[in-house]
């Protein structure tokens, strides 16, 4: 009897890894299912949307092995309804049903043909060692400032560059920059270069985020990015274009140095940006010797709708006094994946990039373009 059993809490997270790749309404209906392996103590799970693929396994108890392929929205919607504890599986008839049950609850849903499903890419004959923490908090700090709607391909995910002894992480929507400098000392890799696309990352996170190991393996083949865990492997089809000179839009020199608090300064930015316009969604900084504040930002041309402000104490503060527009939605970004108690602003020309940083995050820095005061009161 191709039959047997799975903890709900098991296979509710593997048909979640899936969901986010598989397709809902594809052209092509295998693409809306996932492939369930069965064997031994082990059930595994494929899924692809072309672009991406999974494959990740879990404990189970079978009598027999089986492979069915399976649409999953419904199983996964059935699934998640059902109590904590154990679920049988099983294959019923000629192969054309599947069965799904937990006490008295019971669900049949049709099969179809696996032989239809992709073949997913094969595991890259050499992969380097990666620490899982490390890799998880470069994407994280690098995936809110990939661009969403650029007409750039390259724009569209992160850089992975390896620079001798360090991979580079750098994101750009071109109104802000996130780089990461991640010390690796693996096999030396110096001069590869990969574009890792937006919905590829969110998906390799989700992996990364499911582990509990402290090394994953990553490498490129067929190009496409690979990375495994002890739960599972992934891969990302790669972008084929050029990252733009990043290097070019980091400014060096910087006039003014401004320390805050960082949740205090989160707290203004938030608060402040309640009062900012629908169409500029900013606030104003103005900082001095002793006194930062953080103010709404309203054009010149609209009715006031209210107004609001907050004084904040400088942790630190060089130079002469300094006025700068930022969009709230970028700093609160920002500073949400910051590390530590401080923010660091260095400032220049009203006309040069903002730079942030973390005494606690050596290996990280953001960049972001500030709005034109001049302009926005106007």
């Amino acid at each position: 009897m191709r039959a047997g059993a799975v903890e709900k809490d098991t296979l509710l997270g593997l048909l979640q890894l899936a969901q986010g790749i598989v397709e809902k309404r594809s052209l092509n209906p295998i693409l809306s299912a996932v492939v369930l392996t069965a064997s031994g103590g082990e059930l595994e799970i494929q899924a692809t949307n072309m672009e991406e693929s999974i494959r990740a396994r879990g404990p189970g108890e079978f009598q027999e092995d089986f492979q069915v392929a399976i649409p999953l929205s419904r199983l996964g919607d059935f699934v998640k309804e059902l109590s904590p504890g154990p679920i049988s599986l099983e294959v019923l008839g000629e192969g054309n049903l599947f069965k799904v049950a937990q006490g008295r609850t019971w669900a049949h849903l049709p099969l179809l043909p696996v032989q239809e499903f992709p073949t997913l890419p094969t595991k890259p004959d050499a992969t380097l060692p990666m620490d899982r923490g490390s890799l998880l908090k470069a994407l994280s700090r690098t995936f809110f400032s990939i661009a969403t709607d650029s007409i750039s391909t390259a724009l569209k995910g992160v850089l992975m560059k390896w620079e001798g002894g360090k991979i580079v992480f750098v994101s750009t929507d071109g109104h802000r920059l996130s780089l990461v400098e991640m010390a690796h000392e693996g096999p030396n890799q110096g001069g590869l270069e990969v574009i890792i696309p937006r919905k590829g990352i969110q998906e390799i996170r989700k992996l990364l985020e499911r582990s509990s190991d402290e090394e994953v393996r990553v490498g490129v083949v067929q190009n496409h990015f690979y990375s495994s865990t002890g739960e599972g492997e992934i891969f990302v089809r790669l972008l084929d274009a050029k990252y733009p000179s990043y290097q070019k839009v980091i400014p060096q020199d910087f006039t003014h140095r401004v320390v805050v608090a960082r949740g205090e300064f989160a707290k203004a930015v938030r608060r402040s940006s309640l009062f900012s316009s629908d169409r500029i969604r900013g606030v104003k900084l103005e900082a001095r010797e002793g006194s930062v504040v953080i103010s709404s930002l309203s054009g010149g041309d609209e009715p006031f709708s209210g107004a609001a402000a907050e004084e904040l104490e400088p942790l630190g503060f060089s130079g002469g006094e300094v006025r700068l527009g930022l969009n709230a939605r970028y700093v609160l970004e920002l500073v949400a994946v910051l590390e530590g108690e401080e923010v660091v602003m260095e400032a220049g020309d009203p006309l040069w990039p903002v730079k942030f940083t973390s005494p606690q995050m050596p290996d990280y820095l953001h960049i972001v373009m500030p709005l034109q005061l001049e302009e926005v009161e106007a």
